[in-house]
């Protein structure tokens, strides 16, 4: 018998909150609402066993940044790669924003994949800063 406190991993997976696009997501999936929090968390190793967190050459652990959303349907995080990176950034330079805020809203589109590379993905996004989002002016 294994010291593996398995009630603790099955309530951390009930208690996770779920990605916003999975590898199922259709082209025109959008995912909207009020940024919640912005952070960084390790990044679990991709076709490793659960919970495997990933490592660089050196072992040091890779993070990746994650956006919670409060959505009309429950939180859901968005795990930017760097093509939603480039979408977000310029939703903002389009709203005319200089920082990244919670409170804020952002919506990000699912517009397919990349013709350059099947497997990258493509998105749209819309930010509106948070003054604006909550109904105030600049």
């Amino acid at each position: 018998m294994s010291g593996t406190n398995f009630g603790q991993r099955f309530t951390n997976a009930a208690n996770k909150i779920p990605s916003a696009f999975g590898k199922n997501s259709t082209p025109g999936t959008t995912v909207y609402g009020r940024i919640h929090s912005i952070g960084e968390q390790p990044k679990l190793k991709y076709g490793g066993a659960p919970g495997e967190i990933d490592t660089d050459e050196y072992g040091n652990t890779v993070m990746q940044l994650f956006i919670t959303l409060e959505t009309p349907t429950g939180a859901k995080n968005l795990y930017p790669t760097s093509r939603m990176e480039q979408a977000i950034g310029q939703a903002m330079n389009s709203a005319g924003a200089t920082s990244f805020d919670v409170g804020a809203t952002l919506s990000v589109t699912y517009t397919g994949p990349d013709p350059d590379n099947e497997k990258a993905r493509l998105y749209t996004a819309k930010y509106t800063p948070a003054v604006l989002a909550n109904g105030g002016g600049r």
